[in-house]
């Protein structure tokens, strides 16, 4: 027999995984026109931080370091990053964006923040500070 409680708890999943799919497919949507979601979580790093370590790129997206390798050959192909090596260790490798990169980033962010706006527009501010409070128990 399923309690209640249980019933919540499938149906919150469900749903949360029905936001996040839903607000991925929307953002790839928006961003097609432009780099793909994986490149562009990259590059909003590097402005961030200008120049980045790659495992540390990978380690804060939570992927392999390959994987960021592969989304650097794409992102220095299109010429919005460039990669060197560390002068003391050639071990370690460096992703530095460059202006047009930035330029981009700065046009996604805003895009990015348009889609938001709207997507949330059906939501009070005590509703959005709820689910901010509860998604914080949940992390």
């Amino acid at each position: 027999m399923v309690n209640n409680r249980e019933l919540l708890i499938e149906n919150l999943s469900t749903n949360f995984f029905a936001m996040f799919r839903t607000i991925r497919n929307d953002m790839n949507k928006i961003f097609e026109d432009y780099i793909p979601w994986n490149e562009f979580l990259v590059l909003r790093i590097l402005n961030r931080n200008q120049k980045e370590m790659v495992s540390r790129v990978a380690n804060e997206l939570n992927v392999s370091n390959s994987h960021i390798t592969a989304v650097a050959e794409k992102l220095i192909k299109k010429g919005l990053v460039t990669r060197s090596r560390s002068t003391s260790d050639r071990r370690v490798v460096y992703l530095e964006i460059i202006d047009k990169g930035k330029e981009l980033v700065a046009e996604m962010e805003k895009q990015n923040k348009l889609y938001l706006k709207e997507r949330f527009s059906a939501l009070s501010e005590e509703e959005m500070t709820v689910m901010i409070a509860i998604s914080h128990k949940l992390i």
